[in-house]
């Protein structure tokens, strides 16, 4: 591929990408926010209203999950992982899985699943570069690579992040590097980025302030905190697998199964509001300090049933942002205990955020991923030494136990 054809090819895709990226982030961004005002608001009438958030639940998550299996299987969380393969991952009609993404996400976000944007910006990402590679003529190893890269593009217009998800694109997709690649998996990124900044905004998903530099005992510190979260992150694997089969176990149809899901955690919004839905608001407000050690407790045990109960609903959704959600939570809950030990200069929001980093890293098995997105997404530059150690220590956790990807549990029959 020429030069003059690799900036054509990453310009007809990554502009489309980041118009829709960002309506789509937009969409989310404020579905989330209506759930949130509207939880708790008891409507005057004969059905009470904890009865109506899980009829509301049941019926939005059955008709996201109806709408995946039914239009664009590929969307659907259970049964289908992130492959390597970027072809594997265009839908049969790609205006449909555009569309499915888009409204299925959307109610499921709405009825309060942990459930994020990455895996259907992966899958507009890729209809897009299908289409640009189909449009220019590209070979066939060509196309693949650009529909690749627009994958990566998809979810860096969700986190704001170009060059964490262009090391997503390489690391978990393409796998290979070079001059070429490396040019198209951020031109790509970065073009889709700047026009979803048109809509969404230049700051980043996650503000953090009063941030310093790590000194070496810090950083002993961080590593042990990697190897934490790695351990809780090998653990989600498992669950979502285990959930999954229970769930298919009495042969329950997928739409009642998602409304069964759907239910349980529409009733969890109406008592307990701040544990549901992607997470990013929650993540920041444990980055800010407004829970104690007790309700941080209560919420790791909530965030981490609900991952996997979100997935096996079947709706379209990622795992990034649930992952980032529970590793900030274990760091702040970690980072409060060492900020009560003598000689120590660690905040807990510094440990939040290398939470994040350590837990992504974990839950993909793409080490530069981890550690670039999340500094991208919070500004967090100064604990960028202190995350690489913590990810290192996370991959040594998960190397000696051997334990099986998020991708891996997601790619198991639903």
């Amino acid at each position: 591929m020429s030069p003059l054809r690799l900036g054509v090819a990453a310009l007809l895709a990554g502009v489309p990408i980041g118009v829709l990226g960002g309506a789509f982030l937009l969409t989310l961004r404020q579905v989330d926010a209506w759930r949130q005002r509207l939880s708790g608001i008891d409507v005057a009438g004969p059905i009470p209203g904890w009865l109506l958030w899980m009829l509301g639940g049941a019926l939005a998550t059955a008709l996201a999950a109806w709408l995946a299996r039914r239009f664009a299987p590929q969307t659907a969380q259970a049964g289908a992982a992130y492959r390597t393969a970027p072809h594997s991952e265009v839908p049969m009609a790609p205006a449909a899985g555009v569309a499915v993404n888009f409204g299925g996400t959307a109610l499921a976000v709405g009825a309060g699943l942990a459930v994020g944007p990455e895996r259907p910006a992966t899958q507009i990402g890729a209809v897009i570069g299908h289409a640009v590679g189909a449009l220019t003529r590209l070979p066939a190893q060509e196309a693949d690579l650009l529909t690749a890269a627009a994958k990566g593009a998809g979810i860096a217009t969700a986190f704001n992040a170009p060059l964490g998800c262009a090391a997503y694109s390489v690391e978990t997709m393409i796998r290979r590097a070079n001059l070429r690649i490396t040019l198209l998996t951020l031109g790509v990124g970065a073009i889709a980025v700047a026009v979803a900044r048109l809509l969404v905004g230049p700051d980043p998903n996650f503000r953090v302030e009063g941030l310093g530099y790590a000194g070496f005992f810090e950083l002993v510190l961080y590593f042990a905190l990697g190897t934490c979260v790695a351990l809780v992150a090998a653990l989600q694997a498992p669950t979502i697998t285990a959930t999954v089969r229970l769930l298919a176990l009495p042969r329950i149809p997928y739409t009642a199964r998602g409304a069964l899901v759907g239910a349980a955690i529409g009733l969890l919004a109406w008592f307990a509001p701040v544990t549901v839905g992607p997470g990013t608001p929650l993540a920041q407000s444990v980055i800010d300090g407004h829970f104690g050690a007790a309700m941080l407790a209560l919420i790791l045990i909530a965030r981490f049933v609900l991952g996997p109960i979100s997935i096996a609903a079947g709706t379209p959704g990622g795992f990034f942002t649930p992952m980032l959600t529970l590793g900030a939570v274990i760091g702040a809950i970690l980072g409060g205990f060492v900020d009560s030990l003598p000689g120590t200069s660690i905040t807990p929001a510094a440990f939040a955020v290398v939470g994040m980093g350590a837990a992504l890293a974990t839950a993909t098995r793409a080490p530069f991923t981890g550690v670039l997105l999340t500094v991208e997404t919070t500004g967090a530059f100064p604990l960028l030494l202190p995350m690489t150690v913590a990810v290192v220590g996370a991959a040594f956790v998960t190397h000696a136990l051997q334990s099986p990807s998020l991708d891996r549990a997601l790619s198991k029959p639903g």
